[in-house]
């Protein structure tokens, strides 16, 4: 499945073929009235339409600049072939050819027209010129796509129909259009027969009419599965709010098969195959005599006539789809008899969580498909529709506590607007901590499954509600058993009672979690929990945590892991963690910051924790370029140096934590100082002799002393190599993958591992500072930092990858080291903190490779980010937007090459596909 970016940037590049298909559908529209006999697309010309004694040829262009001479050559050579077999009697009756354009010519084309630089029966016609004499079949010329819509909407309320959807048909008949400019479909020969239009137009408004309308505004969700796909018969699965019908809807706007939506939530079992039949045979069936009296034949069972129905669409080479809502009402047996006497009919059926789904997944030997909600874009876009604002964390929040599911989102937006003044955040902190006054959709509709659970049930999804990430199955038992006292056979009882609910989500049947929607309710009773109990189960959740941390280094729990240390007060665990690199690389919240300070201000914890708090908050504010806390930090650590017998490793992080923090203020002959007082009292280890060079090497480096800086950088780089067994050339060409089995495998390999990568960036820093290019070293830091786990690292210097390819004009250099190795990590991490950064200066990077549509598109997706910006990210992304605006007005300006033909859109393409080059690579 694409995902939200891959789609804008599809549609982008297609928006002229949109624009032409419209202008196929409004020649539809005022066929008739017009006395023209055909509407041909995608033939001999883009249109063609036939009018008694005459034929006019329509090829229609749309661009973003003024239309040149060199636009319209191809189209002046191909129209003169036309003409010549109109000539020589190759072509029945008289031609004339018609430009439309979207936009007005430029000033060299607009005089070529009034010089009569172009043949007679050739007319050009733009937005607000109407050519004389024009034929009243043809529509005017539209600026852009929203002003084509707006006209075929306005032409399709004109028709005769008292069941109108005029937006529907106009998607259905641009569907259809597309469809007969492939050779596919009714209209396999290109051709729309006049006589034949009001019959089509009919069927098509008949094909959408019971559907329920889909909203003004419908946001697709995350990996949205196709409406039509070959499966007989398919289980699309969710909690009520999950948007099933609004998805049935939309997509039937936009599939070319015949399709029907019903809603069986209040009909027996056995009436809906006669229900069904009734129905659908008026649809299906031309109103020709007989055909409808040998499917409802008198006397006939339900499934009799519904059997001799699907023999008459399968005869017809048709496989229509048929929308059941509800359907989880339906007795499994009723729905298995569908299936049983159809062959031709495909059913989709729109389920909430219960047993009968399950059952039917058995019968049917199916599985059922979720719609997963919508991403955080989707989510930013609602809320900032509905008036409310927050940051990009704020959104990701929300959607994690609704788990995305529209309804739901919509219904917390507007309690957001009209109870917290717009205030997101404010909402999320209440839903989270259960002090919300005004109850949410959410909360309402699933009250009723979460209530439905016996007592037991419940205590079970409070605990598992602890985790928002998936647990294995023997975790979730040691969880489940340490913290409510049950056994492997009641534990595996539970989550069979629980799965058909929705509550619980399984992941390739090892892996399971409750349902994020439902997490919010879970929460809430545990808050009802005995404390001994609660307690206990904190307790539990840590120690399956830290297990899976220290034998598999998987680094997405360490977050959660974190917030259990925090809820239990575990003030010794965090300071331990402050000190280790990956606890910086993994974007830890606030709270944990709060947690530190509290250690560094006790007096029950002792000196060397004491320092070690200290040293985490340093090294936080240090990365952040948070300095007004810097002093009064030193000061204490200093103190703590001074009274108490503290060892090598402690003065050594203090010494060059300062170093550091006197480079940033540009104050030279102090780090120089304090390097060559580190010389001295660093202990002659290999290991802190490297450690102490490097960082000596970042202050030389801020202090523009690159050249130093880069050979000490150099020196370091050599000393990780030889401890961690391999050079450089080995590097070359491998993945992390290939390249872990090769490492010596050392006590501290991760450690030496993350320090190589940060030497490599630093002397990628330094190279660069002198004018020269850095070649692989940040590839190679890229690499070491993701077999270290520093994610947040990678992705910093994945960015300067591409600013430095941006450096060299490799323009798609740079764009490919952000689709392929940091947005992955970015997503596959939901590094929140980050994904407006990457995306923004992917924007840029599109519109350096001349997809300006695809940048603009991406920008206007960051919008409703805004209202959470920093001061610092408003600028940084209004910079970021006028760059990608004057890189579209540098194209726009640029000569346009002379001397070199163009290739025709209707010419073969020249790859050899043996296609037009507007269907290949034009």
């Amino acid at each position: 499945m694409f995902d939200a970016r891959q789609i804008k940037r599809i549609e982008a590049v297609h928006g002229g073929f949109l624009y032409q298909h419209l202008y196929a559908v409004g020649c539809l529209f005022l066929a008739a009235k017009a006395g023209a006999s055909a509407v041909v697309v995608e033939r001999d010309e883009d249109i063609e339409i036939e009018t008694g004694a005459q034929r006019v040829y329509v090829q229609v262009k749309t661009r973003s600049v003024p239309i040149m001479p060199s636009d319209i050559d191809d189209v002046l050579r191909r129209f003169s072939q036309l003409r010549m077999e109109h000539v020589e009697g190759r072509r029945e009756g008289g031609a004339r050819f018609v430009i439309i354009v979207n936009s007005s010519p430029s000033p060299a084309l607009g005089a070529q027209i009034q010089s009569n630089g172009i043949p007679d029966d050739v007319s050009i016609q733009w937005p607000g010129h109407t050519i004389a004499n024009a034929p009243a079949v043809l529509p005017p010329a539209w600026s852009g796509v929203p002003e084509a819509v707006q006209w075929c909407i306005a032409a399709a309320e004109t028709l005769p129909f008292a069941l109108l959807t005029p937006e529907s048909l106009v998607w259905k008949l641009a569907g259809r259009v597309l469809l007969a400019a492939s050779g596919g479909g009714p209209n396999a020969d290109h051709a729309f027969r006049v006589e034949s239009l009001p019959e089509l137009f009919e069927q098509l408004l008949i094909q959408l009419q019971d559907f329920p309308s889909p909203p003004v505004h419908y946001r697709p969700q995350t990996d949205e599965p196709s409406l039509d796909a070959d499966q007989r018969m398919r289980i699309i699965y969710g909690f009520s709010g999950a948007g099933k019908t609004s998805w049935a809807s939309q997509a039937a706007l936009h599939t070319s098969e015949k399709c029907a939506y019903f809603d069986v939530g209040d009909m027996p079992g056995p009436a809906i195959a006669t229900s069904l039949v009734r129905e659908l045979a008026a649809r299906l069936v031309e109103q020709a005599p007989g055909k409808l009296q040998r499917i409802l034949l008198p006397g006939a069972t339900g499934g009799e006539s519904l059997r001799a129905l699907d023999t008459f669409v399968g005869q017809q080479g048709l496989r229509p789809l048929i929308v059941l809502d509800n359907a989880h009402r339906v007795p499994a047996d009723s729905l298995r008899g569908l299936a049983d006497i159809t062959t031709h009919l495909r059913f989709v059926l729109l389920c909430q969580p219960s047993p009968a789904v399950q059952e039917l997944e058995a019968r049917l030997g199916i599985a059922r498909e979720s719609l997963l909600g919508w991403d955080i874009d989707a989510v930013a876009a609602e809320v900032d529709g509905a008036g409310g604002r927050g940051s990009a964390g704020t959104y990701e929040r929300l959607r994690m506590l609704t788990a995305g599911l529209p309804l739901y989102v919509q219904s917390a937006a507007k309690i957001a607007t009209s109870e917290y003044g717009g205030d997101v955040a404010q909402l999320c902190i209440e839903l989270d901590a259960q002090t919300n006054t005004v109850e949410t959709a959410q909360e309402i509709i699933l009250a009723r499954v979460f209530d439905a659970l016996p007592v037991t049930m419940r205590d079970v999804v409070a605990v598992l509600s602890l985790s928002d990430i998936a647990l294995e199955n023997l975790e979730l038992k040691a969880l489940l058993s340490n913290a409510l006292g049950l056994q492997e056979v009641a534990i595996t009882s539970a989550i069979r009672t629980l799965r058909p609910s929705g509550v619980v989500q399984v992941f390739g049947n090892q892996h399971l979690k409750i349902h994020d929607a439902v997490r919010v309710l879970g929460r809430r009773h545990f808050a009802t929990l005995n404390p001994t109990v609660v307690r206990l189960a904190q307790e539990a959740l840590k120690n399956v945590l830290v297990e899976s941390l220290y034998e598999r280094r998987d680094t997405s729990r360490f977050s959660l892991y974190i917030r259990m240390l925090v809820t239990l007060g575990d003030i010794k665990t965090l300071v331990a963690l402050a000190g280790e690199e990956l606890f910086h690389e993994m974007g830890i919240g606030g709270e944990i910051w709060a947690s530190l300070e509290v250690a560094a201000a006790s007096t029950d914890l002792d000196p060397e924790q004491r320092f070690w708090a200290l040293d985490g908050l340093v090294f936080a504010e240090l990365k952040s370029g948070k300095a007004d806390k810097l002093p009064q930090r030193f000061a204490a650590m200093e103190q703590l140096l001074t009274a108490y017998p503290l060892g090598d490793d402690e003065k050594l992080a203090y010494m060059m934590k300062r170093m550091l923090y006197q480079s940033n203020l540009g104050q030279a002959d102090e780090v120089m100082a304090s390097i060559a007082a580190m010389a001295e009292a660093i202990p002659d280890k290999p290991g802190h002799q490297r450690i102490f060079r490097y960082n000596a090497g970042c202050a030389l480096w801020r202090l523009e002393r690159y050249a130093e800086a880069e050979e000490i950088a150099r020196e370091v780089i050599a000393g990780y190599f030889e401890v961690l067994g391999i050079s450089p050339a080995q590097v070359i060409g491998k993945n992390p993958p290939a390249l872990w089995p090769l490492l010596a495998k050392t006590p501290t390999v991760h450690e030496d591992v993350k320090h190589l990568a940060d030497a490599l960036e630093l002397c990628a820093m330094t190279v660069n500072k002198q004018g020269r290019d850095s070649g692989l070293l940040r590839i190679h830091a890229m690499k070491f930092y993701d077999m270290a786990g520093a994610i947040d690292s990678l992705v910093r210097v994945g960015q300067d990858l591409a600013d430095e390819f941006v450096g060299r004009g490799d323009f798609e250099g740079a764009r490919e080291a952000i689709e392929k190795n940091v947005l992955p990590y970015v997503i596959a991490h939901n590094m929140i903190d980050r994904i407006v950064a990457v995306r923004s200066q992917y924007a840029v990077l599109l519109a350096y490779c001349g997809e300006h549509d695809a940048a603009d598109a991406e920008m206007a997706c960051l919008a409703p980010y805004a209202s959470g910006f920093t001061q610092q990210q408003r600028r940084e992304i209004e910079d970021q937007r006028v760059l990608v605006a004057q890189l579209r007005r540098r194209l726009e300006m640029a000569p346009r090459p002379v001397g070199q033909r163009k290739i025709g859109r209707n010419d073969h393409c020249p790859c050899g596909s043996g296609l037009k080059y507007k269907k290949c690579h034009g």
